[in-house]
C-alpha cells in the first residue's frame, strides 16, 4: 500500500468497526472465505503508514487488539467456516510475513490441540502414578502383574512424548502378558485411529469387545481413551452410542459431562451433571453424589452471564 492509495483515518476506523462486527459474528462469515483476513491486512497496512508518520492511533490500535484477541480465541471456529484448505491456498498465493499472525490461525489451532493432549495425558498420568504407588505400597505384585503395569505405564509416557510407535510396542507387550484383558486392545485401537490406521484399529476394537461383559462397558472404555487422547468427536460418538443402550448409566453420563467441559459447552455439561446427581441419589450411588455436586458448583461459576442456571425438563 503506497502513499497514494492510503485512505484517510476515518476510512480505516470504519474498516476497524467492520472487522469488529464480523469477528464478533463469525458464524455469519460462511461462504466469504478469507475476506476477513484481507480486511485485516488493509487495516494493518493503513495503521502502519500513519504510525510511521507520528499519528496518534492508540485508540484505534486498542480497539483492534481487543477483536484480534477474539479472533485468535475463536480460531477453530474460523477454520471451520473458512476452511483449512482455502486458508492455506490463499496464504501460499500472497506469502504473508509471520507478523501477520491472522494468516496462520491453522498453525495456532494445531499447537493448542497438541498442548491440550499433553495436558490431558499428563493429568491422567499423574493420577495413574499415584494410584500405582499406593497399590505397590500395600500389595506385593506378582512378576507378571508388575510387568503388565510397567508396559502400560511406559506406553502412557511415550504417548505423552509423541512416540506412538514405541507406545504401541509396549501395549503389545501388555497384551502378550495378559491377552484376556481388554484395556490394552482399546488403547491400541484408539492410537491406531489417531494416526489414521483405521483397519488396524478395528481389529483391536473387535478383540477388545469380546472381552467385555457387555457392549456398553466396551463403548464407555473406548470413549474414555478417545477423551484422554483429545479425540473429542470420537469420544462423544462412542458415549452417545452407550447412552442409547443404557440412558441412565452413571459412568457414561459422567464421561459425557467431561467431554462437554473439554469442548467448553458449559450449559450442556451442567445439565448432564445435574442428571447424574438426580440419578445417583435415586440409585443410592453414594460415591457419585459428592462428585456431581462439586462439578455442578464449579460449572455454575463458568456459565455465560446470559445463560440461566436452571434448565427445562428434556422432552420425553
Amino acid at each position: 500500500m503506497n502513499a497514494s492509495t492510503i485512505p484517510d483515518l476515518d476510512t480505516i476506523r470504519k474498516w476497524i468497526d467492520d472487522y469488529a462486527k464480523r469477528v464478533a459474528n463469525l458464524q455469519d462469515e460462511k461462504g466469504k472465505g478469507v475476506e476477513l483476513l484481507f480486511l485485516r491486512d488493509a487495516i494493518h497496512d493503513g495503521l502502519l503508514y500513519y504510525r510511521s508518520r507520528g499519528a496518534f492511533i492508540d485508540p484505534e490500535e486498542t480497539k483492534l487488539s481487543n477483536f484480534d484477541a477474539l479472533l485468535d480465541k475463536n480460531a477453530a471456529l474460523f477454520l471451520k467456516i473458512a476452511g483449512k484448505k482455502t486458508l492455506k491456498t490463499e496464504r501460499d498465493k500472497i506469502s504473508p510475513s509471520p507478523e501477520k499472525w491472522w494468516w496462520w490461525l491453522d498453525e495456532k489451532v494445531r499447537e493448542r490441540k497438541s498442548r491440550k493432549i499433553k495436558k490431558t495425558i499428563t493429568t491422567a498420568g499423574i493420577v495413574v502414578a499415584v494410584l500405582l504407588v499406593l497399590y505397590l505400597t500395600f500389595f506385593r505384585l506378582p512378576p507378571a502383574e508388575q510387568s503388565y503395569l510397567d508396559a502400560l505405564t511406559q506406553a502412557e509416557r511415550l504417548i505423552y512424548e509423541g512416540e506412538v510407535d514405541e507406545a504401541l510396542e509396549n501395549i503389545q507387550k501388555a497384551i502378550n502378558i495378559f491377552p484376556d484383558r481388554p484395556t490394552p486392545y482399546i488403547m491400541a485401537g484408539c492410537l491406531k485411529e489417531m494416526i489414521g490406521e483405521n483397519e488396524e484399529a478395528q481389529k483391536f476394537f473387535t478383540q477388545a469387545q469380546g472381552l467385555y461383559p457387555n457392549e456398553v462397558n466396551f463403548l464407555i472404555e473406548k470413549s474414555n481413551w478417545y477423551f484422554r487422547l483429545n479425540l473429542l468427536e470420537r469420544a462423544y460418538s462412542s458415549i452417545i452410542e452407550a447412552l442409547q443402550k443404557e440412558p441412565e448409566n452413571l459412568a457414561a453420563l459422567n464421561l459425557l459431562g467431561s467431554i462437554y467441559e473439554a469442548e467448553n459447552k458449559i450449559p450442556e455439561a451442567l445439565k448432564v451433571y445435574t442428571k447424574v446427581l438426580e440419578l445417583a441419589e435415586e440409585q443410592g450411588a453414594e460415591t457419585m453424589i459428592p462428585i456431581a455436586r462439586i462439578k455442578i458448583g464449579m460449572l455454575q461459576f463458568r456459565l455465560p452471564l446470559d445463560i440461566p442456571t436452571s434448565f427445562p425438563e428434556e422432552e420425553q
